[in-house]
């Protein structure tokens, strides 16, 4: 991944999904540019094509046509075991639901995506348990996640998404099931990680507090970019002194 290229570059995106003999646009025509290091949040109502934005900058889905570029790599030139190491090594990802495994404990479940890549018992477990104790959840890392409350589950879940080192995160109504204090937990350790790291994020959400949190407010409404809103300047991160 080029570290002089944005996060993410999509460049006239449609997308159309079929259904029988019928076409459904999602996207229209979308062009985006989000830099290294910003905290972007979409926004839109039901049916608008803000999760359909999402998944395919995270090289979940293919756009129908036009360009897809992350980290300065054009995805839309890769096969399919091409964008699984993508999704592996560049983007975490952070869903409402959590997402999290029910018979794995707190720090299980944040070593998936390193077991997935081969990383070694002992270095995977160590960076999983150092993650867990930065979002305040060392103690709890042999817990299930019945056994944890929503706001626990969502931290283990954004654990797991940075566990990989990823360049970009993408985050779905992360703070959808959750109520204003834990939201507000959840919403403060991605702020301190993106300030700190250095760390892309993209949120999808419906919440005003979550989105004006964030370096700018980018609203879709039928598939087209209908405004964009720049709340505060991104800075260049530094990493806090030792």
């Amino acid at each position: 991944m080029s570290r002089s290229a944005p996060g993410v570059q999509i460049i006239d995106v449609t997308k159309v999904y079929r259904v029988g003999h019928i076409d459904y646009p999602a996207l229209r025509g979308v062009s985006l540019r989000i830099e290294r290091g910003e905290l972007t949040c979409i926004m839109g109502p039901s049916g608008s094509g803000k999760s359909t934005l999402l998944n395919i900058i995270g090289a979940l889905d293919r756009a129908t046509s036009g360009r897809v570029i992350i980290g300065g790599v054009d995805i839309r030139k890769l096969n399919e075991d091409q964008l699984a190491l993508v999704r592996n090594r560049q983007v975490g990802f952070v869903y409402q639901s959590f997402n999290l495994i029910q018979r794995l404990t707190a720090i299980e479940n944040v070593e998936l995506p390193l077991i997935a890549r081969g990383t070694p018992e002992k270095v995977r477990k160590d960076r999983s348990l150092k993650l867990l104790g930065a979002v305040g959840l060392a103690s709890k890392r042999n817990k299930r996640p019945l056994e944890l409350s929503g706001g626990e589950q969502q931290r283990v879940a954004i654990a797991r998404a940075l566990v990989t080192q990823p360049a970009l995160v993408i985050a779905d109504e992360p703070t959808g099931n959750l109520d204003s204090k834990s939201t507000r937990e959840v919403l403060d350790y991605v702020v301190e990680v993106n300030r700190t790291s250095g760390t892309t994020f993209v949120i999808v959400t419906h919440n005003q507090e979550v989105a004006e949190r964030t370096h700018r407010i980018i609203s879709i409404r039928d598939g087209l970019i209908e405004k964009e809103q720049h709340l505060q300047r991104i800075d260049m991160y530094s990493k806090p002194s030792e």
